[in-house]
């Protein structure tokens, strides 16, 4: 157990470092993931600077939740796309350790360049303001921000799941963008939304943790009516459901490709 343990944590830093060098070597992904969220928050704070402090908070959120987001959908499509392309899936799916712990390597290397993209564009918002921006709790703040990125790369890990049986990655990446802004709240808080869309909302883990982050956020904000935990314990919940389809699934792909010895069907 112990050496199943080791040779695992080996292949998630291996995976975590060899894709990060593959983003210095052609960082593409700096334009959507950093530069252009930054453009859409500094515009969002432009038109609201004079509306007051929380719709210019609320701006800063929802820029920084679209690089998050966006790489995290891209580059989860990508971590399983590139072994397709290369013709290193099937190899890599049967080696001994698992493929789910290669591809989250992956995952987070992608979540944490969102994340970069996401202080940058509340740290210009914030230069731009020059007044304080009115978290009322910065470390909780903090806290839950960093959340909501493993509430996002949980769902990148499935979609990456997902995208080894369908050659129509790209479509549900351009698709899922803006329909997964929306619906989980990224651009504005869901309850917004016709109640009927509240429980298909629900069952991604960012709507929860992102509810929680404007609970701890916003001043007077009025999200669900469970409030600020009940939105922690259901993301915490959800979000280890999508970890363990995403094992599910992975565990169905390797043993598919044990018994025929490739992914052709797919």
């Amino acid at each position: 157990m112990a050496n199943a343990s080791g040779t695992r944590l080996r292949a998630l830093s291996a995976s975590t470092r060899l894709a990060f060098l593959s983003f210095l070597a052609d960082p593409q992904w700096v334009i959507p993931s950093t530069i252009a969220p930054v453009v859409f928050g500094f515009a969002a704070f432009e038109l609201y600077r004079y509306a007051g402090p929380v719709l210019v908070l609320e701006a800063v959120l929802g820029a920084a939740m679209m690089s998050m987001w966006g790489q995290t959908l891209y580059g989860s499509g990508w971590a399983t796309g590139q072994d397709r392309e290369l013709g290193t899936l099937e190899p890599t799916l049967t080696t001994p350790t698992p493929y789910l712990w290669v591809v989250s390597g992956r995952v987070i290397v992608n979540a944490i360049t969102g994340l970069v993209g996401g202080v940058l564009v509340y740290l210009v918002v914030a230069a731009a303001y020059r007044r304080p921006l009115p978290v009322e709790q910065p470390l909780t703040f903090a806290v839950l921000f960093i959340f909501v990125l493993l509430t996002l790369a949980s769902v990148g890990v499935v979609l990456a799941a997902v995208y080894v049986y369908t050659r129509y990655a790209g479509f549900i990446q351009n698709f899922g963008e803006f329909a997964f802004y929306i619906g989980t709240g990224c651009m504005f808080p869901v309850i917004l939304l016709p109640f009927w869309t509240n429980p298909i909302a629900l069952l991604l883990p960012p709507t929860w943790a992102l509810d929680a982050l404007r609970y701890a956020t916003l001043p007077g904000y009025v999200g669900f009516s469970w409030g600020l935990y009940w939105d922690i314990a259901g993301a915490v919940a959800t979000t280890l459901i999508y970890i363990g389809i995403a094992g599910t699934i992975f565990r169905r792909v390797e043993q598919h490709v044990l018994e025929s010895g490739n992914l052709g069907d797919y």
